[in-house]
């Protein structure tokens, strides 16, 4: 069940506040639909060139990062000209994911910290991805079971995340906040665990440690064994 948000902490409403901010600051647009006259048909234009730009560098260069990070980009553009929760606003967002994705899977060959931490920004724009399609299908009650796809994909991101910056405490942080929207609670457990062993002075520790101390499952007692009756 999608965790309730009236009963979220402060700390976790903070940190998709946060997510919320940074995406809508970068990647917000005017809606096309409507009557906004030739500056919505000059948008949908240059985006259709930007797709098509983008494309051609890909056919000659399957490979080109910046490339497929662009066209990420300006497929999460699109997609956010789409009617809200529409099948192909969905789509969109599966199609900017999946070059993401395709640009992490190239930077991982590379070698050396400046490989390392650009294959980390392209992973945390899969995250942004499906963080904001989570925000956008969370809106409707009936998109629950989507919501929570999207939740539990960017969960299994900052896995890849913490794989490559294993001592980063706040990747940790932000991947047991994510899981707990996904309703992962061992995944939870495991990541808030590991941000407390990097960050145990942290600020957010307190709240951390209550956390997992209302949340790890309790052992149950042994039932006594029922002694026979003498003959």
């Amino acid at each position: 069940m999608l965790l309730d948000r009236t009963r979220v902490k402060k700390w976790q409403k903070l940190v998709f506040g946060l997510m919320v901010v940074i995406m809508v600051g970068f990647l917000v647009m005017i809606p096309l639909g409507g009557n906004l006259g030739c500056g919505a048909s000059s948008a949908e234009d240059q985006i259709a060139a930007d797709i098509a730009k983008y494309e051609a560098s890909l056919k000659v260069a399957p490979d080109d990062v910046a490339a497929l990070r662009g066209l990420g980009d300006t497929y999460v553009l699109r997609a956010n000209q789409q009617e809200p929760r529409s099948d192909a606003q969905r789509a969109d967002w599966n199609l900017a994911a999946e070059q993401y994705e395709k640009a992490v899977a190239v930077l991982a060959l590379e070698k050396g910290a400046a490989a390392q931490g650009r294959q980390i920004e392209a992973l945390k724009q899969a995250v942004d991805v499906h963080l904001m399609a989570a925000q956008v299908l969370g809106q409707d009650p009936a998109l629950q079971d989507a919501t929570l796809r999207e939740y539990r994909a960017a969960s299994g991101i900052y896995a890849s995340i913490t794989a490559v910056q294993p001592k980063d405490a706040a990747s940790y942080f932000d991947w047991a906040s994510i899981a707990i929207n996904a309703g992962d609670s061992n995944t939870a457990l495991l990541a808030f665990s590991k941000f407390l062993q990097l960050a145990p002075d942290s600020p957010d520790a307190p709240d951390v440690k209550k956390w997992i101390e209302d949340n790890t499952p309790k052992p149950t007692a042994s039932p006594s064994p029922t002694k026979s009756a003498s003959p």
